[in-house]
């Protein structure tokens, strides 16, 4: 068994369907649609998620400036971070800030849910 996991992407229509794959392969789901809102469901959940799933082109908060903060706590840095986008370029991104792992959009569901899998924190 894992800790939640926490999906962001401002993409509302992208983000329910990658929740309702997760769920479906048995994982808990929470979400967010920028990284403040992420920030936010951070600072009020417990157990904390055990991964956060990552876009990084958002409104409010970029998932650059969201990995910046999780990573600046120490409540939160050791959360893995996947990094899921539609840009090639975000690779080099997520190995800046750390991410456990890279998926480019669109995302084949058996390799998010074994990513997934894989870089979770158990409860």
């Amino acid at each position: 068994m894992t800790r939640p996991l926490l999906v962001v992407d401002d993409d509302a229509d992208l983000r329910e369907a990658l929740e309702e794959v997760l769920r479906d392969a048995g994982f808990t789901v929470l979400g967010a649609g920028n990284g403040r809102e992420a920030l936010d469901v951070l600072a009020r959940t417990r157990p904390l998620p055990g991964l956060v799933l990552l876009d990084m082109m958002m409104p409010v908060l970029d998932g650059l400036g969201f990995a910046q903060e999780l990573h600046a706590s120490p409540a939160w840095r050791d959360i893995p971070v996947v990094i899921f986008s539609a840009s090639a370029s975000n690779a080099d991104v997520a190995r800046e800030v750390g991410a456990c792992a890279y998926l480019r959009k669109p995302v084949d569901v058996e390799v998010l849910v074994e990513t997934v899998g894989q870089h979770a924190l158990p409860e």
